[in-house]
């Protein structure tokens, strides 16, 4: 475990140019990122910093000050920590360790730092002028640090030194792909995508060759205990930081970890060679032979570990356990070798199970309050995944196996299993929806097995037998059913634009509180009118479409307090009278989007996001409603500063989504619908372009340029405005500058 008590946050200059310039060809080469470290003697008792001490000066019952620096100037830093050599005689109990570091709003208090329960064993070649000291600090950025020892008989500890890093910062961190490399020899399960330590930019000139056990019979889960704010642009800085004071600080030959994961369920390549070989590394005194240690990167003592997370927690222990013949939900025998830190003296043999948590050996909470109860998950997990290389079982059978696998089998409310799990794929991919396919064949399975016998001109049991398995399955099978009744005429089309005349259009707010309709032309926009004021009373004000069915886009508003109201447009670019109050509890979404049609029914939808990153659907009713509640779909996408909804910009027929983080990076998310076998939405994002930091926003009208392709548009802070043409296949070609007429308005949408 790792004490790091403050966000790591790494600074990003984006580079301002007269014209903006969005890059679709960029790639940010990965590559290795030196540290600056700082490493200085502490001796003896400052008497002007101890004079100041004041009624801090006892810190814990039984210890005594034996050591205080004055402050120490430095170049600005993020990570710093404390060392001495391991001659002391003191065990961790009797050791503590206190530092405060200027910060830019001024000095910090003093912060306790625990003394790391990780570190190479004794007697083995690492531990050769190997550190005790404590676990790092983080800050968001400093500039001087001050450091306090006490112990239990004021006796110094044996040549002090405190060590503060600057991780560097590497373009690439926003762009971290994982990749699959290639399986060992006689491996049984897949090998997770891993970033690499080429890929986060270790530096290895730092490191010493590595030691290797003989075999591989326990996983130890970890975590970093560092801050969990940390983004995806970011993780890989926090990760180079404890890497440079396991070396640099701690005289450790690497990181003490084998593997790393990210909240974003990233795995990241720790002890160099850990990939292929049994590396031994520094994470469990006392259990480091045969074993290998994975780190869940954050703080899951204060906060849930992400779902994400955990499941690449387990691929990678299964994964590695799979390579040696291990079982994942199996048990060990692994032997002591003594040390800090550890609950059992050197010699002692213990049975333990073979994915266990660190606490299970040392004298720690590590990995957790949170993410320990987690560890029967992580065990069955990773025993799916050793057996399947899927933490989820076996692979889904096809629709064409689907009789020939289970036509023997009957399924009825109660059933469970795999066989129930492949049912719900294939009904949630023919649009009969039972939401996640768990395995569970419950209330929401039988209403779906029941629409989907009635659809096809089956019995409707509720139950799936022979018959019903081939008609799922594509095959000939017997109709035992009358036809259904042929459906309703569909509904008009709504017409495209909040004018109704078949072109996107824009809405703006000035701060005054006037709302604006901009009326889309072909590649320009026309003179804006005057809808309305008081408009500044709501925090947000957005136009999903057509929410009421009368084919004419609607405008809903969002107050602070989380009333959403909706306001019915006429059709000719203005509202009519009164006002709907749809509902009041929407004050925990932070950012309303209007993707458009995004379950397919022919109604637009609604999607929001949470201040932590939640993403949650509404899908409409198309009677001035919503159908249901919210529901969520995702998470992880605080990493935005903007969700940006274009409409469908691939020509799949389906609505996408883009993303734009700070630092300029457009990601796509591919738009899958409903009426798939995962129901996720979205497909992963990938990379099309940067540079767009230099918007103040980013959104679509959908055809601006009158391809039939969506566009985007892109607005500075100096109200220069650019079009970038959509070419139907998820890119966008060179922005083109255009003029238009919003001038002071502080909020602009597209209504499609």
């Amino acid at each position: 475990m790792r004490l790091l008590s403050a966000a790591l946050a790494v600074a990003l200059t984006p580079a301002f140019v007269a014209l903006p310039t969005v890059s679709f060809a960029a790639s940010d080469t990965p590559h290795p990122v030196k540290p600056l470290v700082r490493t200085s003697g502490v001796h003896g008792v400052d008497g002007i910093s101890a004079a100041r001490l004041w009624g801090h000066r006892v810190v814990r019952p039984g210890h005594a000050l034996s050591t205080l620096s004055a402050p120490q100037d430095r170049p600005r830093f993020t990570v710093a920590g404390v060392s001495w050599t391991r001659t002391s005689g003191l065990e961790a109990s009797d050791v503590t360790i206190q530092v405060r570091v200027r910060e830019d709003s001024g000095w910090t208090g003093w912060e306790s730092l625990g003394v790391s329960d990780d570190g190479p064993q004794g007697g083995t070649g690492e531990s050769v002028g190997a550190r005790s000291g404590s676990n790092p600090l983080v800050t968001d950025g400093a500039t001087a640090i001050q450091v306090r020892v006490d112990t239990t008989n004021a006796q110094p500890l044996p040549d002090v030194r405190v060590t503060t890093i600057d991780p560097g910062t590497s373009a690439a961190d926003d762009d971290l792909v994982p990749h699959t490399p290639a399986a060992s020899a006689g491996a049984a399960a897949t090998t997770p995508t891993i970033i690499t330590r080429r890929q986060w930019g270790a530096d290895e000139s730092l490191r010493r060759p590595a030691t290797y056990n003989r075999t591989v019979k326990a996983i130890v889960i970890h975590h970093t205990a560092s801050s969990n704010a940390y983004t995806q642009a970011t993780a890989a800085a926090q990760i180079r930081g404890i890497y440079a004071y396991d070396t640099q600080g701690l005289g450790w030959s690497d990181i003490a970890y084998n593997f790393l994961v990210d909240k974003f369920g990233r795995v990241y390549e720790g002890r160099a060679g850990s990939i292929t070989s049994a590396v031994r590394g520094a994470h469990a005194m006392g259990f480091n032979t045969d074993t290998m240690g994975i780190a869940a990167l954050g703080n899951y003592e204060t906060a849930s570990a992400p779902a994400v997370m955990v499941d690449a927690l387990a691929r990678v222990a299964g994964w590695k356990l799979s390579q040696y013949g291990v079982d994942p939900a199996g048990t060990t025998r692994l032997t002591s070798a003594g040390g800090t830190g550890t609950k059992y003296a050197a010699g002692v043999t213990v049975t333990l199970p073979t994915v266990n948590a660190h606490q299970n050996t040392s004298y720690t909470l590590c990995p957790g309050r949170y993410l320990y109860p987690q560890m029967a998950t992580i065990r069955s997990k990773a025993a799916l995944y050793a057996r399947y290389s899927s933490t989820s079982g076996p692979a889904p059978v096809p629709t064409s196996r689907l009789f020939a696998t289970y036509g023997t089998l009957t399924l009825a409310t109660g059933a469970s299993g795999y066989a129930v799990r492949d049912l719900q794929l294939e009904l949630n991919r023919r649009g009969f929806s039972v939401g996640t396919a768990d395995g569970a064949f419950g209330p929401a399975t039988q209403a779906a097995v029941l629409k989907f016998q009635k659809a096809v001109q089956l019995s409707a049991t509720g139950k799936v037998a022979a018959n019903d398995w081939r008609a799922l399955s594509g095959l000939s099978y017997t109709r035992t059913a009358a036809p259904a009744p042929a459906p309703p005429a569909p509904s008009p089309t709504a017409v495209v634009g909040f004018d109704a005349d078949g072109r996107g259009d824009v809405l703006g707010r000035t701060g005054g509180g006037y709302l604006y309709f901009y009326p889309g032309r072909t590649s320009a926009i026309g003179t804006p009118v005057r809808i309305g004021s008081g408009w500044n009373a709501f925090r947000q004000v957005v136009s999903p479409g057509d929410v009421t069915g009368d084919r004419h886009a609607d405008v809903l508003a969002v107050t602070p307090g989380g009333a959403a109201y909706l306001y019915r447009g006429n059709g000719k670019g203005g509202l009519q009278s009164g006002r709907t109050l749809l509902a009041t509890t929407w004050g925990a979404y932070t950012d309303i989007v209007t993707p458009g049609d995004w379950t397919g029914d022919g109604r637009p939808d609604l999607l929001a996001r949470k201040a932590n990153g939640e993403l949650w659907l509404l899908a409409g009713g198309g009677k001035g409603g919503f159908v249901s509640s919210w529901r969520k779909i995702g998470t992880g996408w605080q990493m935005f500063t903007q969700l940006v909804t274009p409409g469908d910009l691939t020509g799949d027929g389906r609505v996408d989504l883009l993303g734009r983080t700070p630092a300029g990076t457009l990601y796509l998310y591919r738009g899958t619908g409903v009426r798939t076998a995962t129901a996720t939405g979205y497909q992963p994002g990938v990379r099309i372009s940067t540079g767009w930091q230099v918007f103040n926003t980013v959104f679509s009208t959908g055809d601006l340029t009158g391809d039939g392709k969506a566009d985007l548009i892109g607005r500075t802070p100096a109200n220069v405005n650019y079009v970038y043409a959509g070419n139907g296949k998820g890119a966008f070609a060179a922005g083109r500058r255009f003029t238009a007429p919003w001038g002071d308005t502080t909020r602009i949408v597209g209504v499609r």
